[in-house]
């Protein structure tokens, strides 16, 4: 049985090393490509869900491990200089996440993390309105490195109410598109597609 303190110190841990990344994608000053989403009372009642009650969940590292957790994504989601959306191995290994993040903007998180870190994509989302930016987190954090650009080639979003409170169930649909840009001057694509749900929290 793991130890609440351990497991909080772990939390932290790994909170402390993501906040510089997950600052810039907790706000519009990021981006200015904030696009509306759509409102579909109705989505929960897509069949994919009744699919997922049948799956576990997929945790990560510092996940609370609820044996009778249902799965959270449907969602595929890849990366790469150059994506191949045949290689499907490992597209959906993630969950999702959704926190308020001591601000009005709810942050979907959709990846996995392994104790050090982790990658996947944030949905941020306000009034009916969000972005979609793609994270790479780790515990080697350089203070005065360049942050990377992204560019967003399309993105739609489907939520199944138009805003929520902490403690509320949340649906949702994605589909995108972006291209990274590190200080070097590399591309890196990011795409991702599919359902996800889960219960809104306050970290």
């Amino acid at each position: 049985m793991r130890c609440p303190l351990t497991t909080k110190l772990a939390s932290i841990l790994l909170l402390s090393a993501m906040m510089p990344l997950l600052s810039n994608c907790s706000g519009h000053k990021t981006t200015d490509q904030w696009d509306d989403a759509t409102i579909d009372a109705n989505l929960s009642k897509d069949s994919i869900y009744k699919q997922l009650d049948k799956e576990k969940e997929i945790f990560s590292a510092l996940d609370d491990r609820d044996p009778l957790a249902r799965r959270t994504s449907n969602v595929s989601y890849f990366s790469g200089k150059r994506i191949d959306l045949s290689d499907t191995q490992y597209a959906k290994y993630n969950n999702c996440r959704a926190y308020f993040w001591n601000t009005d903007t709810l942050s979907i998180k959709i990846g996995i993390g392994n104790g050090f870190g982790g990658q996947g994509f944030i949905i941020n989302y306000k009034d009916k309105t969000f972005y979609t930016e793609a994270y790479l987190a780790t515990d080697n954090i350089i203070p005065w490195e360049v942050k990377p650009t992204h560019k967003i080639v399309y993105q739609k979003l489907t939520l199944d109410k138009p805003k929520y409170v902490v403690g509320d169930s949340l649906f949702g649909k994605i589909e995108f598109k972006s291209i990274e840009t590190d200080n070097e001057g590399e591309r890196t694509e990011h795409f991702g597609k599919g359902h996800f749900r889960t219960k809104v929290s306050k970290f």
